[in-house]
């Protein structure tokens, strides 16, 4: 009979193995590489996109974005692209895209990052108002039930004690992400393997 409670413990103390492997396969004198093959141009754009109005491929996207989150942001990032012979035009358009996509992701990180200030100030204003009227019930506003003021008072105080300590270095991350995304390299490294299919077909 298996014993699941043996199971349980074993997964548990389960060590990782991760940072060892980003060292010895990704991390090279304080960069990320970031390997990703290709067979051809839609493999990385989009084949819904027009000319000059191009997007990423979503499967793309989501294998950059989820290689990404593995990596301490404290390492710039290169992405290394082994597939077939690009021209210098193709190259461009991909370099380009990737550039603007991480731009648009920059863009809109910014402004959440904006928003949750202007909320962060918000609740100051609030825990402040709320924390004098506190101080007033007893003197001037004694036929208010003090419990309203409680309630108004820890609820703003809430929102703000968990901004300073959690989401704020959160919403600090994630603008740090973006400004890495959008910083990222791209270097096209031949794959003979794909010059041997293209030669096939």
């Amino acid at each position: 009979m298996i014993n699941t409670e043996n199971n349980i413990q074993k997964f548990l103390t389960k060590k990782s193995l991760l940072d060892h492997r980003l060292n010895k396969e990704v991390l090279e004198d304080g960069i990320a590489y970031i390997p990703c093959h290709v067979e051809n141009m839609e493999d990385i754009i989009s084949k819904y996109g027009i000319r000059d109005c191009e997007s990423l491929n979503s499967e793309f996207t989501d294998y950059l974005l989820s290689f990404i989150e593995c990596i301490p942001i404290k390492y710039p990032i290169v992405l290394e692209i082994y597939g077939p012979k690009f021209t210098e035009e193709e190259k461009k358009i991909i370099v380009d895209t990737i550039a603007e996509d991480g731009d648009y992701k920059l863009g809109k990180t910014i402004q959440e990052n904006r928003h949750h200030r202007l909320v962060f100030g918000e609740m100051v204003i609030g825990t402040v108002v709320s924390g004098i009227l506190l101080a007033l019930i007893g003197e001037y506003l004694g036929d208010i039930p003090q419990e309203f003021f409680y309630v108004i008072f820890w609820l703003f105080a809430d929102s703000l004690v968990r901004y300073i300590f959690i989401e704020r270095g959160n919403y600090r991350n994630h603008r740090i992400g973006a400004g890495r995304i959008a910083s990222m390299k791209v270097e096209f490294i031949e794959d003979e393997d794909c010059q041997t299919k293209a030669s096939l077909q």
